[in-house]
């Protein structure tokens, strides 16, 4: 302990003698220190620590895969579906169904429109475990169509809508102008893995007689029996789907089963992107090490001749290594607690910045026990990898040679391996720069994407009518004609339209149809397209072009003719467009033995639902007037910005119906947005680091320069009095810092060549081995590195070789 101490003490003497070598250190230190922590803080949080639920390995999501029906992987299932998989013996534990709910609260004063969820009685109780903090949970004769109305409410709105009162349960409230009872309120902290956000549930009450088998319309979190694994699970979940599709051809066919652990179907968007994070921000700390150790092998050379009388009055070699080793670790040491701050202060503004994501726990990710442990390791490693060869190299130093100060083939040494060392800062910072370029190409093609329809200016808003006195089509048709009128009167409003499905929201539906004068085909064989219900100048006012035919009328009713309107992708498919229009055609949404035939009137352009990256599909347009929709999408087309006529838009609403309110008011650019958040949180975070490495790299290259420069004065001095010009000094000098940079390069060009393939499902429209992006990253580090090269270039040029060789 005495010797332990004595290394410390001396340590810290020696780092305060040598105050722009411990900032420099300590700084460059903190960085790649700061930034490995906070983004595994995050990426702990997110990837890799248990979702807050008992024994969370056990849970799953499960899904339809109708791929083979050139529909989605991950599809909604049919309460049918839902009920076989459930009762599937010793497959699942328990299994619970969940959809979105969007009722408006109007017992409370003014109506306000909660964020909720209609869940099976199952789900907390069976499925996730957890039970009710106040009253009870949810029970089989609630969850039936004729079931009683009950509602749970979650604790924060238990606290700030009802003032944490006990007595709350049993009292009655209104939502969607029906009466429900509150029946339990659920635990502080608790979030479902859906809405996490959610202020009350109730049951799901599902109907089946109104919406059957391949009515996708519920998503699913099940908890899989004793016993059995993800890939069992996964193989008598298909089973059960080919028996399925042998018994139910018309609504099963080709459509399988997919069950993905719940964590992993959570963080699926982000999951690849955080990995590539820490992957980069580690080549970061890399980069840092090799310049630490850069920076103690330059003062270890100065150092040899301490280390020479050390050695000569009876040191051994072994405590000069430990006492450098001190040195290096207490170096780490003050960056690891330098970069605990950067790290505390970053780690709150990656997750402002990042991409929404439905997790529980989310807002508690922060610099905990985890992230310091995290911490204390790679300091421990980091002092280690960067101090243990420059303690070797300066423990060895020839003890005359190093009094004399003429140990020149230890100094050839150290410098090339200070070279090499460069070198790899160089290739490291490449691979960066090349990855960083590559996702900013993907980056602006994602947002000059060509989206089908204009967002500038539009402004988006939901409202969903009560289905009680909304039942009639007529009736919901009379609301949104009013609406649609007050909402065209707004200040600042050119054109008003309504959709049942939004571009970019992520739900659509789907619907078989039937081509009128072709065959029927198999069961297996079905013609699909999604459908959505519009209105009248719905397309003038999101943008979207018609390629043939009209728009929808206000006299397109249920009076007149049944019509649709078609998209390109339709077109193409089932048509042969261009080559052929299917103008005129008939279709037919029903396969009863009489149909409903609507002609199509026109084709519109393809737009994008389930995101910019995927194609879109076959779509079916219908007037809402001939087919109503009790859930709308108001979208308002302005001069400006939409949000400055929200106020106007939301008062709209309850002065067309005083008891209804509007949800998820939105500016639909910034729903374009959320729709790259992923793509813009990993190019800025990558950037950033690429930018850093580049940084610190070209401070390696200068101080290598620089101290070659220190090292050979008398050379240059020599030179300068033979003849030789400040030029050809600087030429010289910057020649040998470019050398270095050459060979950097092609290390780095090979590792992004390498590296370009963890990128790939990251890229748009971008191609991994992109010619032009590789150049124009090597171009750019070659311009800092003749920019750090130039500095020492240009002093050595200037040497008065009269002063050096007086010196001498």
């Amino acid at each position: 302990m005495d010797v332990m101490w004595r290394d410390i003490r001396f340590a810290l003497r020696s780092m305060w003698r040598a105050p722009g070598f411990t900032v420099v250190a300590v700084g460059t230190l903190a960085l790649g220190i700061g930034a490995n922590t906070a983004i595994f803080s995050v990426v702990d949080g997110v990837l890799l620590r248990d979702l807050p639920y008992d024994q969370p390995d056990d849970l799953v999501t499960v899904w339809l895969d109708t791929s083979r029906r050139d529909g989605s992987p991950r599809e909604w299932l049919s309460y049918p579906d839902f009920s076989d998989l459930r009762s599937e013996p010793s497959l699942f534990e328990e299994m619970g169904a969940w959809r979105e709910w969007s009722p408006t609260l109007s017992s409370l004063g003014a109506p306000t429109v909660l964020t909720a969820g209609l869940v099976t009685e199952g789900m907390f109780g069976g499925v996730l475990r957890v039970q009710p903090v106040l009253g009870r949970g949810f029970v089989p004769e609630e969850d039936r169509p004729d079931g009683e109305r009950v509602l749970m409410l979650s604790h924060n709105s238990w606290q700030e809508r009802f003032g944490g009162d006990p007595s709350v349960l049993g009292r009655a409230v209104t939502l969607s102008e029906e009466p429900y009872t509150i029946v339990g309120v659920m635990p502080a902290g608790f979030e479902p893995p859906f809405l996490p956000r959610a202020e009350v549930w109730a049951p799901l009450r599902f109907d089946e007689s109104e919406c059957g088998r391949g009515c996708y319309s519920l998503r699913t979190v099940a908890r899989l029996a004793p016993g059995v694994s993800l890939q069992a699970a996964r193989r008598r979940g298909n089973g059960l789907a080919a028996r399925l599709e042998e018994a139910f051809p018309d609504f099963n066919g080709k459509v399988g089963v997919a069950v993905f652990g719940l964590r992993d179907d959570l963080v699926r968007p982000v999951a690849r992107g955080l990995w590539v994070l820490l992957g980069a921000v580690g080549f970061v700390l890399l980069i840092a090490c090799t310049n630490v150790a850069n920076l103690i092998l330059a003062r270890g050379t100065a150092r040899e001749g301490e280390f020479a009388v050390r050695v000569a009055i009876g040191a051994a070699r072994g405590p000069i290594v430990m006492q450098l080793l001190t040195e290096s670790v207490i170096l780490a040491a003050s960056g690891g607690l330098l970069g605990l701050l950067v790290a505390a202060w970053s780690t709150e503004g990656l997750l402002a910045m990042g991409p929404p994501l439905a997790l529980p726990g989310l807002e508690s990710i922060g610099v905990d026990t985890r992230a310091l442990l995290f911490t204390a390791a790679i300091t421990l490693g980091t002092g280690i990898l960067f101090g243990l060869f420059p303690a070797l190299r300066a423990s060895a130093t020839h003890v005359y040679a190093g009094i004399q100060g003429r140990g020149r083939r230890g100094r050839k040494v150290a410098s090339g391996v200070r070279g090499g060392l460069v070198v790899s800062q160089v290739a490291l910072a490449l691979v960066l720069l090349v990855g960083a370029g590559l996702l900013i190409r993907s980056f602006q093609r994602l947002n000059s994407a060509d989206l089908g329809f204009n967002p500038q200016g539009v402004l988006a808003m939901r409202v969903t009518l009560p289905e009680g006195r909304f039942a009639r089509s007529s009736d919901q048709v009379r609301y949104y004609d009013a609406l649609l009128e007050e909402l065209r009167a707004i200040p600042g409003v050119n054109a008003v339209g309504g959709t049942s499905s939004l571009p970019l929201a992520g739900n659509d539906k789907s619907a078989d149809f039937r081509i009128q004068g072709q065959a029927l085909r198999a069961p297996t064989e079905v013609n699909s397209a999604w459908v959505r219900q519009v209105t009248a100048r719905y397309f003038d006012t999101m943008g979207q072009r018609l390629l043939e035919g009209r728009p929808f009328e206000n006299g397109d009713d249920a009076r007149s003719d049944a019509v649709i309107i078609v998209n390109e992708s339709m077109a193409r498919r089932y048509f042969d467009y261009p080559r052929r229009t299917p103008m005129g055609a008939r279709v037919a949404l029903d396969t009863a033995a009489e149909p409903t035939w609507a002609t199509i009137v026109g084709i519109a352009r393809d737009t994008r639902h389930f995101g910019i990256r995927d194609a879109a599909r076959a779509a079916i347009y219908l007037p809402y007037r001939q087919v109503a929709a009790s859930s709308m999408t108001l979208v308002l087309r302005t001069d400006g910005d939409p949000l400055e006529v929200a106020a106007d838009a939301r008062q709209a609403v309850t002065e067309v119906d005083e008891a209804l309110a509007a949800s998820v008011i939105t500016p639909i650019e910034a729903l374009v947005g959320s729709t790259i958040s992923t793509d813009r949180f990993v190019t800025r975070l990558l950037t950033a680091f690429a930018l850093l490495s580049l940084l610190i790299a070209a401070v390696g290259l200068y101080g290598v320069v620089s101290y070659g420069v220190s090292r050979r004065l008398r050379e240059m001095g020599i030179r300068l009095a033979l003849g030789a010009g400040g030029g050809d000094i600087r030429r010289l000098v910057v020649s040998g810092g470019l050398w270095l940079t050459v060979a950097g390069v092609g290390l780095g060009v090979a590792g992004a060549l390498m590296m370009a393939g963890a990128l790939q499902p990251l890229l748009y429209e971008a191609p991994v081995t992109d010619a032009a992006t590789m150049s124009a990253m090597v171009i750019v580090l070659a311009g800092v590195a003749l920019f750090a090269s130039w500095i020492p270039a240009r002093r050595a040029g200037d040497t008065d070789p009269v002063s050096v060789l007086r010196e001498e």
